[in-house]
């Protein structure tokens, strides 16, 4: 952290100095030991007497390096402010909130613990996921409301990643909105997912009634009833022992009404859900097994009426049924690639497929509450059942068919490219199965290697055009590969430049451009998606070949379908232009 007495970063010659010493070898970031350090952090922070000396100094990655500064920043707050104790004695105040003192406490800066101070990736719980959604470091959010909460109500101290996680889900704009209305937090079985709703659940209902000047509805529900009935019998005895809220046991229509008239129904996830309902908050576990009929017939709808709702979702990994998931993981994973700052939070806690998910290595990334909850020898020991499937589910947070892929783990990761891409090639261009995307991948030879780039991935089909037309600006001589659906949707003048292509081409190329991959000869430019359905894309095979199979894959693979067509095209000998002299004798 760079920072003076007010917070501001500082930035003097001997700091630049010192700071270009440290990056000079592009050195890993000293608190997590994973990503490349891209700054230079104090190990004592300048307001409290640090210098800028290479002695306080560490190498440090971005994310590290803005957390380590919002925790000192909160420490401070807390110190300046007081820790304001809960008043359990009492029901909700005038004002609505259950901490004691005459004023609300206010939202907190983003509050997450973080990995232990060391170099090394210990077998600890960690707070970074793979996958997650652009936030803004400065940004409030209730997380450290929340986590007190949890701690001073439930007796529960939420863990670095929970923390992270709330943060991420209410996350606020400055006028007090949230930045994101739909969260989706993936990860492995027996972490913590259910305290962290209890914890988000009770604080909303102890809290948001008084603060938003009327009272709240909470709806949750899960794949199974069970579930929901579950974590209902955890809070709401607490809930009425402490705050007086009232209780109905009934099965199947369990609620809690707290004196400020703010209830939580326990509803099974169907598409009448929501229905007759105007919900605040909605908190889906196991979304996995969800449809998307409950969501976006039963649930969503439900929101639309309210002031500042928040639809909460949580899940592990699921499978090639996991529709609704999938969709919003697909949204989640777009919204990283393109940097996109809400309205969906996604955080997924997932190892990336260069590492064998069957080694220790994968159950770290995907197991954040290990040291916490967890231990290690409790997952070996389940790697060692029989279904390997159910375990790389629930143990690995991984996408089991994705397992079964036509790439070893490694193969596309390792063909990463970072030079320049120049403009030309072959665009190829697909719709989704339900026509509600359109996405373009791009090829283009560089020397000897085939560069692979992400073009575009839009909603409709005149978006695509206008796509297709800043590409064509940019190089005339760009080729089009378009399938026979869109073959009737192509203007006239791009008729001479376009070539179609289908599964017949598939066929044809599918193992060709996988020898490419292989001997590396194909490059990519480290598009998240792009990367998503290459990976999980099975290859089945088929009248005496082999293809890329949408129905056996795990999720949609479009994006690998138009890379196997862009790839195949750019990368075929091309004709030199000059005569060919025969001499016959």
């Amino acid at each position: 952290m760079t920072t003076t007495h007010n917070g501001k970063q500082r930035a003097t010659s001997e700091f630049k100095r010192n700071r270009a010493k440290l990056l000079a070898d592009e050195p890993v970031c000293h608190w997590c030991g994973i990503a490349r350090a891209t700054e230079a952090d104090h190990l004592l922070e300048s307001d409290a007497g640090g210098t800028n000396d290479i002695t306080n100094l560490v190498a440090s990655c971005k994310p590290c390096n803005a957390r380590r500064g919002q925790s000192y920043r909160v420490r401070k707050e807390r110190e300046q402010n007081g820790v304001l104790e809960l008043n359990t004695q009492k029901t909700t105040q005038s004002n609505g909130s259950f901490f004691s003192g005459s004023e609300r406490k206010p939202p907190q800066v983003l509050n997450p613990l973080f990995l232990a101070e060391t170099s090394e990736l210990a077998v600890t719980g960690h707070d970074q996921p793979r996958l997650e959604t652009t936030t803004n470091s400065e940004a409030l959010s209730f997380a450290a409301d929340i986590g007190d909460f949890s701690e001073k109500v439930l007796g529960v101290s939420l863990q670095p990643w929970q923390l992270r996680v709330i943060a991420g889900q209410t996350e606020m704009k400055p006028n007090g909105d949230f930045v994101n209305r739909v969260s989706l937090v993936s990860v492995a079985r027996q972490n913590g997912k259910t305290t962290a709703m209890a914890a988000l659940i009770g604080w909303w209902l102890c809290t948001q009634g008084g603060n938003r000047g009327k009272p709240q509805t909470v709806i949750t529900c899960s794949h199974q009833l069970d579930l929901s009935t579950a974590l209902f019998k955890y809070l709401a005895p607490i809930l009425g022992a402490k705050f007086n809220a009232k209780i109905s046991w009934s099965y199947g229509r369990m609620n809690l009404e707290m004196p400020d008239g703010s209830t939580w129904l326990v509803r099974a996830a169907t598409p009448q859900a929501g229905h007759g309902y105007s919900a605040d908050l909605i908190c889906v576990d196991e979304v996995w097994s969800v449809s998307e009929a409950a969501i976006d017939e039963g649930l969503l709808p439900s929101q639309r009426a309210r002031k500042n709702p928040l639809m909460s979702m949580w899940s592990t990994a699921g499978t090639p049924e996991s529709k609704a998931m999938l969709r919003w993981r697909e949204q989640g994973i777009r919204a990283i690639d393109a940097g996109d700052h809400g309205p969906l939070y996604f955080a997924e806690f997932s190892p990336p497929s260069n590492i064998d998910p069957m080694s220790p290595s994968a159950w770290i990334y995907s197991n954040p509450a290990l040291g916490y909850t967890l231990d290690m020898s409790v997952i070996e020991a389940e790697a060692k059942a029989p279904n390997r499937n159910a375990f790389l589910r629930g143990s690995v947070n991984t996408w089991t068919s994705s397992h079964s892929g036509w790439l070893e783990n490694g193969l596309w990761e390792a063909c990463l490219y970072e030079g320049e891409v120049p403009a030309g090639g072959v665009l190829a261009i697909e719709q989704s199965i339900d026509e509600a995307r359109y996405v373009g991948v791009r090829a283009v030879r560089v020397e000897n290697t085939t560069v692979i780039t992400t073009a575009f991935d839009v909603d409709n089909m005149a978006e695509m055009w206008a796509c297709v037309e800043r590409e064509v600006e940019r190089n005339p001589q760009l080729r089009i590969a378009i399938t026979p659906v869109l073959e009737t949707h192509c203007p006239p003048k791009h008729e001479r430049r376009r070539t179609i292509v289908g599964y017949r081409e598939l066929l044809k190329w599918t193992l060709a451009v996988r020898s490419l991959i292989v001997e590396n000869r194909i490059g990519q430019t480290g598009e998240k998606l792009l990367a998503e359905h290459v990976e999980r894309a099975v290859m089945i095979k088929h009248q005496g070949s082999v293809a890329l199979s949408s129905t056996r894959s795990p999720g949609p693979i479009e994006l690998a379908r138009c890379m196997v067509w862009a790839a195949a095209l750019e990368s075929r000998p091309s004709s030199s232009g000059k005569p060919l002299l025969v001499i016959s004798r």
